[in-house]
Formats: C-alpha cells, structure tokens, sequence
C-alpha cells in the first residue's frame, strides 16, 4: 500500500480529498505507529530571482567584476558544494542557488551583503538603478 499522502491543512485539521478512504485504511493498518508531517520546501520565486541579479548589477558597478563573476563567487563561497559520484569516484560540485528555499535565498542574499559591503537594495528602490544603470 501506498504510505505517501498529500492533504491540505485547515481549520478544521487536514483534508485529504480523495484520498481519505484510503488515509483511514493506512491509520487502520498502522495502529500505534508516529506519523512525520513535512511541509513542502517552496523554492525561491521569479522576483526573488529578479532582485538576486539587480543586486549583483549594483554590487558589479561598485567592484568591476562581472554579475556572473560574483554569482559564482557567492554561490561557492557562502553555500555548502554538493557531493555526487561519478564513475566511482566522489567529487564536489557547487551547490545551485535555486536549489534554495525563499527562507535559505534571503539568508543567501543577506550573506552576500554582509561579505560585499553593499546592502540588500529595497525592490522599489530598484527602478532607480535601473534607470540610470
């Protein structure tokens, strides 16, 4: 049997749709045993995306180098490589920024203020930069 359900939460507890047939025979099978709820990861969003490469524009105007320069700077510097085997052999990889949850992209973006110098800019604040940039 299939022990994998998706439910929405509400006030009412979860609901588990057309699911909840067989939710109940699983809980009936499975007296006594701890269930884990894990709530989805929700990745980074296109304006969090947006405002990541904004930043490095204005980070790239106060130092000189290049957003995909920093971009791959920041990314190997502040996030932990991922490890993968390949014909047998373990290697290190840099971790993808949008492997990133909104939560951990913030922190990210935060991480890249405090090494670079250059504040996190305001989204409004933004079309100024990009007016004159």
């Amino acid at each position: 049997m299939n022990s994998s359900f998706i439910a929405t939460i509400s006030p009412k507890g979860l609901d588990f749709g057309k699911s909840e047939t067989r939710w109940l025979l699983f809980l009936e099978d499975n007296v006594g045993k701890k269930v884990v709820i894990t709530l989805p990861k929700v990745k980074r969003t296109i304006s969090q995306n947006s405002l990541y490469w904004a930043y490095l524009g204005i980070i790239e105007s106060e130092t000189g180098n290049t957003a995909d320069d920093l971009h791959n700077y920041f990314r190997r510097k502040l996030l932990p490589p991922k490890f993968t085997t390949v014909m047998g052999e373990e290697i290190k990889l840099p971790r993808s920024t949008t492997e990133l949850s909104k939560l951990e992209f913030g922190e990210y973006m935060d991480k890249i203020a405090s090494l670079s110098g250059v504040s996190v800019p305001n989204p409004r604040d933004l079309e100024n930069f990009i007016t004159n940039y």
